[in-house]
């Protein structure tokens, strides 16, 4: 490789020898990288969790081989290309963020600020995409697989936003809203909530989470939001 080449293009022609050259990299698959791609992925948020600025540049940099693994084995399969992931995202973001860019991708003269609006213009950008292919959506668009907490307030976020007859049922006790006022009373309460599911001798991530598919069951295309 030439030595004035970007340190990215030298890691993609890295990536691609691997893949050409290994015999254990050339077996990969999406469906076996799937372990990786998750365990890289938390790795990260160790990193942000711990503010370690080395490990966190040195997780996102694993997390982004997961990435041109998959680009390169769909490329290798005839679906697409590493330019064409960027060109879509490149376009999703112009499309989707109005408030900085108008219709042609420039910067606009009055950025917007508001961030009620910005939500607004995001969710306008976003139903615009899905205009005239209605789709049904389960988890309001969320990937089924995230851990069942993580999907539990989002869903309470997206239908609260959507004014959906869905959050209606969740009602905070008084006694809830005394006992959790900030971040480490709401830790204290998952920690109890947890140590009572194991003294019942229940699995909390599998009970959450069918708790949500009764409550949720299928969503419309109308309750999806960033």
């Amino acid at each position: 490789m030439p030595s004035d080449t970007r340190s990215l293009d030298q890691l993609i022609h890295t990536v691609q020898i691997l893949r050409e050259q290994c015999a254990w990299t050339q077996a990969l698959t999406h469906e076996s990288l799937r372990t990786y791609l998750i365990e890289e992925s938390y790795e990260v948020l160790d990193a942000i969790g711990a503010n370690d600025a080395p490990a966190l540049k040195e997780e996102l940099g694993d997390l982004l081989y997961q990435i041109l693994l998959h680009a390169l084995i769909a490329q290798e399969r005839g679906n697409f290309t590493l330019d064409e992931v960027a060109e879509t995202l490149q376009a999703k973001l112009l499309r989707r963020n109005r408030h900085v860019f108008d219709a042609q991708g420039n910067i606009r003269q009055d950025i917007i600020s508001d961030v009620d609006e910005i939500i607004r213009v995001w969710d306008a950008a976003k139903q615009a995409e899905r205009a005239g292919s209605p789709r049904v959506r389960r988890n309001a668009g969320l990937p089924a697989g995230l851990p069942a907490l993580t999907l539990a307030q989002k869903l309470l976020e997206r239908h609260t936003r959507a004014e959906s007859q869905a959050v209606q049922g969740h009602r905070i006790s008084p006694e809830v809203r005394e006992r959790v006022v900030d971040e480490h009373s709401l830790g204290t309460e998952l920690m109890a909530l947890t140590a009572r599911a194991e003294e019942l001798g229940l699995d909390a991530e599998s009970v959450l989470r069918e708790q949500l598919h009764q409550r949720y069951g299928t969503m419309s295309n109308e309750t999806s939001s960033p």
